[in-house]
Formats: C-alpha cells, structure tokens, sequence
C-alpha cells in the first residue's frame, strides 16, 4: 500500500511535466493563430507581396521571352533581325568612311599619283631598268589594290544601288578591266584611263561631264544637220571634180569617190590647209571658190559654232542652277523642268538622301540604346524598392512589442 501510494505522486508529476511541456505548445499555437488573424485583420504580409512581385516579373519577363523567341523559327528570325541591324551599322560606317571628304581627296592625289607613274614608266630610264620596271609595277598593283578595296566600300554601302549610278559604274568598270586584262601588254597599256577617275573625283569635271550629257539630244540635232550638210556637198563635189586627179590636175585623189570626199570636206572643216586645194580646184574650174566658201561658212562658222554655243549654254544653266540652290532663288516649275535635264541636280538630292538616310539610323539607334538603358534602369529602381521594403519588414519584425 505504501508503494503504491509512493508510485501515485510520481504519476501526478509525471502528468504535472507533461502539462507544463504543453502550455508552451498551446501558447504557440495560439501566437500563430493570433498572428495569422493579425495578418488577415492587418493585410497582406509585405515579404509575400514582395515575393509574389518578384515572381509576376519573372512570368513578365518569361512571357517576352517566350514572344520574342516563339520556338525554332522564332530563333531563326531574331538572330537574322540581330544580324541585320549589325549589318546596316557596319554598312553605314564604311560609307561614311569612304565618303569621307579627306578621303575623297586621298583617293584623288593616289589616282593622280598612279598617272604620273605611268607617264613616267614609258621613258627608257625605266623601261630598260629592270629593277625600277618591278617597283613601279609593285607600286601599280598596290595601287589598284587599294582602288579596288575604295570600289568594295562603295559596294557595301550602295549595295545593288551602285549600279543605278553612272559614276560608279564608271569606277567598276576600269578596275574590272584592270584585274582582267592585267597580263595582257597591249591591254595593260589602257591601264592609263583610270586616270579619268578624277573626273568621279573633282565636283567641275563632273559638272561639265554633265552638262554635255543634258544637251546630247541637241547635239545630235546639230549633228544630222552637220551630217546632211556634208552629204549633199560631198555628193556634189564628187560629182564636179571626181576626174581632176586622173587628169592630174590635184596632187592627191581628193574627190575621185564618196569616201574621200567626205574626209576631204572634213578637212576643210576644220580649215586645215583647205585653200590650197582650193586653188587646185581652181585652175581647172575658176568658179569653184564658190562651193569651197559656201561649204566652210555653213560648216566651219555657222554649225562648229552652233555646237559651242549649245555647250555653253549647258555650262552657263549648271552655274545659274547652283546659284540658285546657293541662294534660293529660282522659279519652282523652272528648277522642275531642269531635273530632268540636268542629271547633277538629281545626283545632288541622291547625295542628300543618302545623307538624311545615315543620320535617321543613327537616330533611330540611339533611340533603340536609349529605350533599353531606361528598361534597364527602371527594373533596378524596382528591383531596389522590393529589397528596401523586405529590409523595412524584416526590421519592423525585429522591433520588440
């Protein structure tokens, strides 16, 4: 009986232990159940929002992956559109390089400097110089080697427009021929026509060039009038004095067929010497001065004339048209009937376009850097905010009370 009532106090401790070990339990609990009504009492828990926050960019971010990279194809196309953008950068610096005025001037001094080395290679001091000939045929490769890169950077930035521009198909055409015909000698020797590069090169050439080009149709006029002029005087000269040289009155076969006719009244034409066979003509027929000056005044005075005057007045329009765009002056249909006539205008606002071309994709790239650093910029703000309000509530979590 004793020991049983020692064992029942042991029991009642034992169950006394085990109650004091489940208040604490108990008082959690209720910590927990009272701090989870405070939460639904108060709001959301600021570390779970900031959690849930994070995790909507991350879905955000996944999602514009997810369109912007949709797949294989997806891939294929970003990586080409990210190829291209390279591409037109790349194109554009090497057409500002190449364009570059101090570089158009380089161009010009090397292909003036290649003339006069090819000018220089045909005296005998180099020609029986075997040495001197390998440098200056090294010094003409290196030459065409470095007009050949110049044409390649035209290439790269025009692309197929290069073909669309007279000049450069000018430039292509002479250093294809050169890189051709390079070990042929008797083409070698046309090598001295990439000296007509200058005229690509320096804006008054050009300008002339261009005149002559805008009053070919009037040219051709003048030259079927010339031409008919010429034939109806070279059917008659044959025809009066085709016997004189059987005779032997004419030291030369002047009129004897149409051919040389022709190159005889070319000759007078040009009023070389054409008095003096004249006065052959004469002691046989003493009224043949008559068809000699009627054929010089209507060819040599009157068309040769009417064939500079036409030149000059191109030249005289390209000059009232760059005064004009110098000052602004000029009548609006006037300067439109004149595009069509005079290609350097048209060439000049190509030049532009092309100009306002670069300076659009240099701003649209700076835009495109621009957008993205401030993309950049604003997810870091965001990015900083949700760390300051997780530091905020972990410290306020802290603060006792």
């Amino acid at each position: 009986m004793i020991q049983a009532e020692e064992s029942q106090p042991d029991d009642s401790n034992d169950n006394i232990r085990t109650d004091k070990t489940d208040i604490p339990e108990d008082s959690s609990d209720d910590s927990d159940k009272s701090s989870d009504a405070g939460s639904n009492n108060g709001g959301a828990n600021p570390r779970a929002s900031a959690l849930s926050h994070q995790e909507e960019d991350d879905e955000e971010d996944k999602a514009e992956e997810r369109v912007r990279k949709p797949g294989f194809t997806g891939s294929v196309k970003y990586f080409f559109l990210e190829f291209m953008d390279q591409f037109h950068t790349l194109r554009h610096i090497a057409g500002r390089f190449v364009n570059n005025m101090d570089m158009q001037l380089f161009i010009v001094f090397l292909i003036a400097v290649n003339g006069l080395m090819m000018g220089i290679g045909t005296f005998d001091f180099v020609k029986e110089n075997e040495k001197a000939t390998n440098i200056f045929e090294t010094t003409d490769l290196i030459f065409l080697i470095i007009f050949t890169v110049e044409l390649g950077l035209q290439f790269l930035y025009h692309g197929w427009r290069l073909f669309l521009d007279g000049w450069l198909i000018f430039d292509f055409l002479i250093i294809t021929i050169s890189w051709s015909f390079s070990e042929v000698q008797i083409i070698r020797s046309f090598r001295i026509f990439r000296a007509l590069r200058l005229i690509t090169r320096i804006k008054v050439m050009k300008n002339l060039i261009l005149a002559l080009f805008s009053v070919i149709p009037r040219m051709f006029a003048i030259g079927l009038l010339l031409f008919l002029v010429s034939y109806i005087f070279a059917v008659m000269f044959t025809q009066l004095f085709k016997d004189l040289y059987e005779e032997g009155h004419t030291s030369y076969n002047y009129f004897s067929r149409l051919d040389d006719t022709f190159l005889t009244l070319f000759q007078i034409m040009t009023l070389d010497n054409w008095s003096e066979i004249a006065r052959e003509v004469m002691k046989v027929y003493a009224w043949a001065w008559l068809p000699f000056i009627a054929f010089v005044i209507i060819t040599g005075f009157v068309v040769v004339n009417l064939i500079i005057a036409v030149i000059c007045d191109a030249v005289s329009a390209l000059e009232d048209e760059e005064r004009a765009k110098l000052y602004g002056t000029g009548d609006d249909e006037s300067s439109i009937n004149d595009e069509s006539q005079h290609p350097a205008l048209q060439e000049d606002v190509r030049e532009q376009l092309d100009v306002l071309e670069t300076y659009i994709d240099e701003l649209t790239n700076m835009q495109e850097q621009t957008l993205r650093t401030l993309q950049i910029l604003t997810r870091q703000m965001e990015d900083h905010k949700d760390a300051v309000g997780i530091k905020d509530t972990a410290d306020t979590n802290q603060t006792p009370g």
